[in-house]
């Protein structure tokens, strides 16, 4: 007898229903289940905290509508009257589209587990993805990045003590006890130069910044960030821009070295005097936004035209811009885009994404016109 056979032989729908014996006809009880046995790890961290959240949105959907979460009694319709129930909460199809695949990939392990447990087949079954409304970059034109490069070659000032303590006559002026505008810089520079998502740039540990000295970094011709985490557990390596390698450099000199302790390993760290920092110093998802939409707003302040206002500056728009770029870049230099440089650069699997990169935003591609 093979493998497969034994196997066979031994997952019986019999031996399948004792498996489960132990759990309630509740869908809070075969949730739990399906997310020990089918998700966690063998699906990333934010996967599983993802599709465990929807999966909580939905038992409590079904529960208030019947005052209990039966799943025996679970059919097509609580699903499809949910997904338009999303809907009217002002949801994006593609935030609904994830809720709806969340838990169709349960109802459908459930099923396979024990095929008579639902009223009929997976309730999930037939019910599609809603459609999608044509994708739209927010990316930064090339007088918006030089304005914005500008003002971070000058952050510092930014984060200066005001009042007449901080402004007496031969006195060096004093940051912000929390004020960390080198670091600041350099994260906006490092987007700006790889287009690293949120958590890919957070993840970061110095050590995969190669070289990671200041001093070579200065004067290295070529910098890269090795094993960026993406997406599905995949790892890709990044380039850096003279101006990333110059503001990184700057950061690790001036700064980084104050806020390092033995547990600190990532790239960029929060400040040490700051309370509610982590244990190991690591910045996080939320941390980066506010300094994005710090940046910008400071940005926008400097200027009355608002055509080259960038506020509210995020993370991902200039993953945006560094992808719009690179793909102008891309044909410039090899007469057309070339889209797997593309995907390898930028860590996506999407060719939705990858197209929409390779034609600018209406405003980017005027300036081009205005240029010509």
């Amino acid at each position: 007898m093979d493998y497969k056979e034994h196997y066979l032989k031994q997952f019986t729908p019999r031996k399948k229903k004792e498996r489960f014996s132990h759990l309630d006809d509740s869908l809070t009880e075969w949730g739990e289940e399906y997310l020990t046995l089918a998700v966690e790890g063998i699906r990333g961290e934010d996967s599983l905290k993802k599709i465990a959240l929807h999966l909580k949105r939905f038992i409590s959907f079904y529960e208030k509508r019947y005052g209990h979460e039966l799943i025996t009694k679970l059919i097509k319709r609580d699903l499809v009257d949910w997904q338009k129930k999303l809907l009217d909460e002002g949801l994006a199809r593609s935030t609904v589209n994830n809720h709806m695949a969340s838990v169709s990939g349960f109802t459908g392990w459930v099923h396979r587990q024990q095929p008579d447990l639902f009223y009929g087949d997976d309730p999930a079954k037939g019910i599609g993805e809603l459609g999608l409304p044509p994708l739209k970059v927010r990316a930064l034109s090339q007088d918006q990045i030089t304005s914005l490069k500008i003002l971070c070659d000058r952050l510092e000032s930014y984060y200066w003590l005001k009042g007449r303590k901080a402004n007496r006559p031969g006195q060096e002026r004093q940051v912000k006890k929390n004020g960390r505008p080198w670091r600041d810089r350099a994260i906006i520079f490092t987007l700006l130069s790889t287009g690293l998502r949120r958590a890919e740039l957070v993840g970061l540990d110095l050590n995969q910044l190669q070289p990671n000295d200041a001093n070579q970094l200065r004067s290295a011709r070529k910098a890269c960030l090795t094993r960026v985490q993406g997406k599905g557990k995949t790892e890709r390596e990044v380039y850096l821009s003279y101006d990333a390698r110059q503001a990184l450099a700057d950061y690790i000199e001036k700064e980084r070295v104050r806020d390092a302790s033995e547990e600190a390993t990532a790239l960029f760290l929060t400040a040490s005097s700051l309370s509610a920092r982590k244990t190991d110093g690591r910045m996080s998802k939320d941390s980066l936004n506010d300094v994005c939409l710090k940046v910008g707003k400071w940005h926008d302040g400097e200027t009355n035209n608002t055509e080259k206002h960038i506020s509210p500056l995020k993370p991902h728009d200039l993953r945006n811009t560094f992808a719009v770029q690179l793909a102008q870049e891309l044909a410039k230099q090899k007469g057309a885009v070339d889209p797997y440089e593309l995907e390898r650069r930028l860590g996506h699997r999407s060719d939705r994404y990858i197209k929409l990169y390779t034609n600018p935003p209406e405003e980017v591609a005027a300036g081009y016109v205005e240029e010509l």
